[in-house]
């Protein structure tokens, strides 16, 4: 079979993309390096010479894969911003359930990660609309983020817009309106 060759990161993402199809539908233990191999059109040494074996391949997959909040900008839309983090979180933890059998210790940091991340989001997005999030409390931020988990654990389809709606902001008014220093300035 002539074809074109490939190299540097066009060949990367190509072994990727090959790896994440297997480890999707086969799954952690069932993916084999010669299934990658195959299915990129590509020699199982060009794998062995990236990744010393298949952990490492999925460790390097999961972490382009599998989104992160990082530092996205804070619009000033309380409920976009936390939508917004939520179904990056959803998504994290989607991408984090194929990682679970094949690195436990690389899973929980990541999840660790990412609730980390979330929180951070939800506080910004206070912080922008003038909401102290002190008096809110760390166990109403993390409800949100808590509902998400949960259900995309349990293999649901988490809303976040609903969760929003429905129990984040309703409990940070309540947080807020009893409490007069929740709001920036005490105003």
């Amino acid at each position: 079979m002539a074809g074109v060759r490939r190299r540097g990161r066009d060949l990367e993402r190509t072994l990727l993309d090959a790896a994440w199809e297997e480890l999707t539908e086969y799954g952690y233990h069932r993916m084999t390096m010669a299934g990658v191999a195959e299915r990129a059109g590509a020699a199982k040494s060009v794998l062995y010479r990236r990744w010393p074996d298949k952990s490492a391949l999925v460790r390097t997959l999961v972490e382009a894969r599998v989104p992160r909040l990082g530092d996205p900008p804070v619009t000033g839309d309380l409920r976009a911003d936390v939508v917004s983090a939520l179904e990056i979180l959803r998504a994290a933890y989607r991408g984090l359930a194929v990682l679970a059998d094949a690195d436990p210790a690389l899973c929980s940091r990541l999840r660790h990660e990412a609730d980390v991340d979330a929180v951070a989001r939800i506080v910004r997005a206070l912080m922008a609309v003038g909401v102290n999030p002190e008096p809110i409390g760390s166990r109403i931020l993390r409800v949100p983020i808590d509902l998400v988990v949960r259900d995309v654990l349990d293999g649901g389809e988490s809303a976040p817009g609903e969760i929003v709606d429905e129990v984040f902001l309703p409990l940070v008014r309540l947080r807020t309106e009893s409490r007069p220093e929740a709001t920036a300035g005490g105003k």
